[in-house]
């Protein structure tokens, strides 16, 4: 019975040795994967290497660049309509208008530029004359995608959907071959700003930070997350085992914040409210500023090292942070913002909301605003960290 026990437990062993062999064996990126039956690679490069992605059709031009900055790499997005801006027609309300835009892009970006760094096709057609153009919807094409990758420009033609599936007939424009490819990459690019603009404050998770430092009006506070394995809170650094409720739930609020709408720099007249910096052990991981400005429609603007331009948010959510932001930093010193500029009191919007293409206004540049440190005063704009890892604003684009 011992022996047969052994056995068993040998047995198991191997078999789990074995599936976590399979599994580290398997290819971490999709590009590393085998072709499959029929598949074929149009290109093959790593997704640093992709530094621009284009489409354009006969209303739109959206276009991806990427930049780098002492956060990383993420890509500037713009958006440039190709026909005259026309009139509501009541008769089409539902048609579409193409608003200028100059917005940022990392995590969906990112995402696409894995995906065409390698491009593969499901088959090909091989090299088709101007006669079949019609056969794959080329006579009437939905677009043009232009990808450079590693300095060579690829071009493809966008014709019809195929039959029943997702994915879309492309002709090289130089070889005039016909390939079948993914229409996901297609969608994305035509739906610029709405489909492609940051959404999300930060690119690690809200559960990472373990300190964070709240500062406004010549008033920090420094609060540490505590407790226990399903109880987690935050606590003032000075009573690490009390639960500060005020502070987390002002963080909570902090951290619902969505931008709305991108602007291509810090208002003249914005003054910084709060600084909020985030910090794991020794390492910065991020920021968030809220500014404010003269104005009654969106007087809230905010930015973070993964926005990178300032945008402004829902003015009922920010003016609920502003109004607990006293609870918070007792004897800070806060401007006095105008009643029509803060919103009344109900319910905040969903943080989950998302903006039109038509959101996103036109812009030209990335600010390259100042930041002073958490410690300092309210007022000023974001700068560029000075050493490696450190949060002190956004950088200059290289």
């Amino acid at each position: 019975m011992k022996e047969l026990k052994r056995t068993w437990i040998h047995l198991v062993l191997l078999l789990a040795a074995a599936a976590v062999a399979y599994v580290l064996a398997q290819p971490k990126d999709a590009a590393d994967k085998p072709l499959a039956p029929g598949e074929l690679e149009l290109w093959k490069a790593r997704p640093e290497d992709v530094s621009r992605i284009a489409f354009d059709d006969d209303k739109r031009r959206v276009v991806l660049e990427r930049k780098s900055d002492p956060f990383g790499a993420y890509y500037l997005g713009k958006v440039e309509p190709l026909e005259a801006k026309a009139e509501p027609d009541p008769a089409n309300p539902h048609k579409t208008v193409v608003e200028a835009a100059t917005f940022p892009s990392a995590t969906t970006a990112k995402e696409l530029a894995k995906t065409l760094a390698t491009l593969r096709a499901r088959r090909s057609f091989g090299a088709i004359g101007d006669d079949r153009m019609k056969e794959f919807g080329f006579d009437k094409p939905d677009g043009t995608l232009r990808v450079t990758v590693a300095g060579k420009e690829h071009a493809l033609l966008i014709g019809t959907s195929t039959a029943g599936s997702t994915t879309r007939y492309a002709r090289d424009l130089e070889t005039k071959v016909v390939y079948v490819i993914d229409g996901a990459p297609i969608s994305d690019m035509k739906g610029g700003a709405a489909r492609l603009a940051e959404r999300t404050q930060h690119e690690w998770k809200w559960s990472e930070p373990d300190s964070i430092t709240i500062a406004a009006g010549g008033k920090s506070k420094r609060v540490v997350r505590s407790g226990t394995e399903g109880r987690r809170f935050w606590a003032d650094a000075n009573a690490a085992d009390q639960n500060d409720e005020t502070s987390g739930n002002w963080l909570t609020k902090a951290e619902r914040l969505r931008p709305v709408t991108f602007l291509e720099s810090m208002p003249a007249d914005a003054k910084r409210l709060v600084r909020v910096e985030y910090r794991t052990g020794s390492d910065e991981r991020g920021f968030l500023e809220v500014h404010h400005r003269s104005d009654k429609e969106s007087p809230f603007i905010i930015v973070t090292e993964q926005l990178r331009l300032p945008a402004t948010v829902a003015k009922q959510s920010a003016s609920q942070l502003v109004d607990d932001l006293a609870s918070v930093l007792p004897g800070a010193e806060l401007p006095v913002i105008p009643k029509d500029e803060l919103a009344a009191e109900g319910p905040a919007p969903s943080a989950s909301a998302l903006p039109s293409a038509s959101a996103v206004p036109s812009a030209s540049a990335v600010p390259s605003a100042s930041a002073p440190s958490a410690s300092a005063s309210a007022g000023g704009a974001p700068s560029a960290p000075k050493k490696k890892g450190a949060v002190k604003g956004p950088a200059k684009e290289k």
